[in-house]
């Protein structure tokens, strides 16, 4: 059996243990879960360990080969991203100012490299703020998470993974739940 033929059948079962899992916490929580939303650079070193889950590879990969990447703020951005999941929070606050630097740098908008996956300088930005709200909210800077959420939506209001953020933000704002988030 090919390795695609076997992604593709182990696919339902991966979805079926995810929508268990969603139940149990909807259930748990006495009403939808409204999750965060990170966005990785898949084609930037980490990036595809960080789309598995894979974190700690990822957080090995970026320190390997992130160095020498054409694009350092997606370097950055993933590396933001690993950090925050792996709750490394004195080294996410450092990748996320560093990603935000590098995505809003007029160096970084004309460089060849900084358009990349059909993304805009301006949409680069918003996925940078963004991830660093995401990280702020969870490393407990509320109000700079609600900031940097807030002129991710100035930038690219249309973007849903930041009307998925905001959601989130509402959600966990004003829910109370059992786990104490």
């Amino acid at each position: 059996m090919s390795p695609r033929n076997r992604i593709r059948r182990s696919l339902p079962l991966a979805l079926c243990a995810g929508v268990t899992l969603a139940l149990s916490a909807t259930a748990f929580a006495g009403a939808r879960v409204v999750p965060f939303v990170l966005k990785v650079y898949a084609s930037a070193p980490g990036g595809r360990d960080l789309l598995l889950g894979r974190y700690p590879t990822a957080l090995r990969q970026l320190r390997e080969h992130g160095a020498g990447a054409l694009d350092p703020g997606a370097v950055n951005a993933n590396r933001c991203v690993a950090d925050a999941m792996t709750r490394k929070w004195p080294q996410a606050r450092v990748a996320c100012d560093a990603a935000v630097y590098s995505a809003d740098a007029p160096h970084f908008q004309t460089a060849p490299w900084a358009v990349s996956s059909g993304d805009s300088p301006n949409r680069r930005l918003a996925v940078a703020y963004s991830d660093r709200a995401v990280m702020r909210w969870f490393s407990n800077d509320r109000a700079g998470a609600r900031a940097d959420l807030a002129k991710a939506m100035a930038i690219a209001p249309e973007a849903g993974f930041l009307a998925r953020n905001e959601a989130a933000v509402r959600f966990h704002t004003t829910e109370v739940h059992a786990r104490g988030n």
